[in-house]
């Protein structure tokens, strides 16, 4: 799931968001969805768990933060993604926020049926 979710943000952020280029081939794509699914997946829970009491002190805005630092890593580390910018940083974040909630709100409501 994290995969398809990552894949559908990652694509959206790409044609809608200025200055936030993907490398529109398939294999480099399908790479830079890794890359963010692992830092998702694999990064960021430890970062929350860390940092959880500034999280709830800041009423979720360091989450926001930590979010958008896994994206501008995956940035960091990849040529295939390029973000230039701030205010795109911010919209991709926010975007890949929307996104990952809504597909995980489907996955519970689809376990409970």
């Amino acid at each position: 799931m994290a995969l398809l979710s990552n894949w559908l943000a990652l694509w959206l952020s790409d044609k809608y968001i200025v200055n936030f280029d993907v490398v529109n081939e398939t294999t480099p794509f399908v790479i830079v969805v890794i890359l963010l699914a692992i830092a998702n997946s694999f990064f960021l829970p430890m970062l929350r768990f860390m940092f959880k009491p500034f999280i709830w002190l800041t009423a979720g805005l360091l989450a926001v933060v930590l979010n958008g630092a896994m994206i501008y890593l995956v940035d960091f580390f990849s040529d295939s993604i390029t973000i230039n910018g701030l205010l795109p940083l911010l919209y991709a974040t926010i975007l890949f926020g929307v996104i990952n909630a809504l597909f995980a709100l489907g996955a519970q409501a689809f376990k409970k049926s």
